[in-house]
């Protein structure tokens, strides 16, 4: 406090110079500041930009325009040749039987695939045919099965007889 006091009485000695400062003066400065910086950059690159149209450049421009497309005659267009050398025809066509020779390589390579999705479809054919369908087609076909003789009938004992069913399994 006794601080205060001090300043006060030193203040009292100062006379008055007649300059004073607005209100709120140096909390509007730094805007005020930013504010006129931003313009003239803005100013700058307007003056800076370059781009400018000639007086009375629309109101002329379809006048200009047909006089250009009317006054100037159809030229020939100018014909460029694709194939300048004979080398570069040769690139193309080993290039060209180069790319057609993988393709087809890489696609005869996976035939596994083609197959398994066939044996799918097959596969589900076959579940959606319904029991009675296959019943009633092989009772309507007259399939006749081999009989069996007696030759067969005793070969069959001999084989299951003299040979275990490890041996019957490796050699099938």
């Amino acid at each position: 406090m006794k601080q205060d006091f001090e300043n006060d009485e030193w203040m009292k000695g100062v006379r008055e110079t007649g300059f004073t400062t607005p209100a709120h003066y140096f909390d509007e400065l730094s805007e005020s500041i930013n504010a006129r910086i931003s313009a003239e950059k803005f100013k700058a690159v307007i003056q800076n930009d370059g781009h400018t149209v000639p007086d009375n450049y629309f109101e002329k421009l379809q006048a200009n325009i047909l006089a250009k497309t009317i006054a100037e005659p159809v030229a020939k267009p100018k014909v460029v040749r694709l194939w300048n050398s004979s080398l570069l025809k040769y690139a193309t066509a080993a290039c060209f039987l180069l790319v057609t020779g993988l393709g087809l390589y890489f696609n005869q390579r996976n035939p596994v695939q083609q197959t398994a999705s066939t044996d799918l479809a097959t596969d589900q054919m076959l579940y959606d045919i319904d029991e009675q369908v296959i019943i009633d087609h092989i009772s309507s076909a007259d399939i006749i099965q081999p009989k069996s003789t007696a030759a067969d009938t005793d070969l069959e004992n001999y084989i299951l007889t003299n040979y275990s069913q490890s041996e019957l399994a490796t050699s099938l």
